[in-house]
């Protein structure tokens, strides 16, 4: 009975090249299909971790850059609030510089977004300086008024002391 059922519903196939093409395209997919599960989400997460070094990276060489920069500002501006202001990015990219170089590894990428921001800003005030837009500017008034005023009543303290002293 059991000769009769298997002899009855299945099919005989001999062993041709189709079969073997049939067979090794199931292969294939059965182990595209575990790549898909294990090894691409492995390599996914080591891809995130290459960007996270790349822009690790790139945040230094700006830092870098913009340390230079200011540098030849520094160096180019006679003017003294000019270089205060500059002396004032300069440091505080130097700090950043160090802390960079110290703690360069241990940095995800909100900290990374973050100190991206500052030099962003810094990078905005040295374009501001090439275009000689400082943000402290010498203030200037006139005393000619007050001079005058102060001539004037020192005239009238003169003429009122000799009075006095009689």
């Amino acid at each position: 009975m059991r000769v009769n059922l298997k002899s009855k519903y299945s099919c005989r196939r001999k062993r041709d090249y189709i079969t073997v093409i049939a067979v090794m395209m199931f292969s294939l997919i059965v182990l595209f299909e575990l790549y898909l599960v294990f090894i691409l989400p492995l390599q996914l997460r080591r891809e995130d971790a290459m960007a996270l070094h790349v822009n690790r990276q790139r945040i230094t060489a700006q830092a870098d850059e913009l340390r230079r920069k200011c540098g030849d500002f520094l160096r180019d501006n006679p003017d003294s609030l000019r270089k205060g202001e500059i002396s004032m990015v300069l440091s505080s990219l130097d700090v950043l510089a160090i802390y960079l170089r110290n703690n360069q590894e241990l940095l995800n990428m909100d900290q990374i977004r973050e100190i991206r921001s500052s030099l962003d800003r810094s990078a905005a005030r040295a374009a501001d300086w090439e275009k000689q837009k400082f943000l402290v500017k010498r203030r200037t008034f006139n005393t000619t008024l007050l001079q005058k005023n102060l001539e004037e009543k020192l005239h009238r303290f003169d003429k009122l002391l000799p009075q006095k002293l009689k």
